[in-house]
């Protein structure tokens, strides 16, 4: 059965997490799998930042190499991808900053051409703050052109906006980049990731963003109170809706 954007519904996707950090990757990427699971397809977590490991720090389950050295992470994610073809499951993958792994196993295996040759959907995650830092890393990425799938999102967090900025104002001159506009040229599709208020409360409860917005308990066996559980709903329908068109990208 087609899930939409030429993907069955079999096809596994490999989602790759890329940014700087406290661009809301993590964020980003943990809504992914609770999504999946929500809709009852299990994926394999992988956390490769090694700084801070928070996808791993999240989800016990999730697998990491066993140091931050390039040889060690490389054999990681080959095992990563050989599991994805064995056992036909998604993966949403944390790269930390993501340049350094993708240049250098770039030069080991075509990471877009292996995912056409095995059935799987190659789907670059790109989580950008304001600041022109974030937006040169970004590029840096994508111009180097050792990960270029067909399908990307520029994901633009309200969440690390500095008080007092809209949404609008924060990201005026990201989005008016010329390497930005070749980006979106070449089909990445611009997400706008809102601020969640009670982001921290749902941190510190230990609970899914759809657990928590249905009346899920958390490490206080409690439910989040019905302002926050709504504030989560609202969220979560906003982040869908900018993705509406290109849902069945998505693990």
């Amino acid at each position: 059965m087609a899930k939409g954007n030429g993907q069955t519904a079999s096809a596994p996707v490999l989602a790759v997490g890329l940014g700087r950090g406290f661009g809301g990757k993590s964020t980003g990427l943990s809504e992914l799998v609770w999504r999946a699971r929500n809709q009852g397809r299990d994926v394999i977590v992988a956390d490769g930042d090694a700084r801070s490991k928070t996808l791993a720090g999240i989800f016990p389950e999730a697998t990491f190499p066993a140091t931050e050295e390039l040889p060690d992470v490389k054999e990681w994610l080959s095992g990563i991808l050989n599991r994805m073809v064995e056992e036909q499951r998604s993966a949403v993958l944390d790269l930390g900053g993501g340049d350094r792994v993708l240049q250098e196993y770039g030069r080991d295996l075509l990471l877009v051409e292996f995912c056409e040759e095995y059935g799987i959907e190659p789907l670059a995650l790109y989580f950008l703050g304001p600041e022109e830092e974030d937006l040169k890393h970004v590029l840096s990425i994508w111009e180097a052109g050792y990960f270029r799938p067909k399908r990307s999102f520029l994901v633009m967090n309200e969440g690390v906006i500095r008080e007092g900025k809209t949404m609008a104002g924060a990201f005026d001159q990201t989005l008016n980049d010329p390497g930005l506009a070749k980006m979106i040229e070449a089909g990445a599709v611009p997400v706008m990731m809102k601020r969640l208020a009670c982001m921290d409360l749902v941190r510190k409860s230990g609970i899914g963003f759809y657990s928590a917005a249905t009346g899920g308990k958390g490490a206080t066996g409690k439910p989040l109170d019905p302002t926050y559980a709504f504030m989560v709903k609202k969220w979560l329908r906003d982040l869908e809706g900018e993705r509406m068109a290109q849902a069945g990208w998505l693990p």
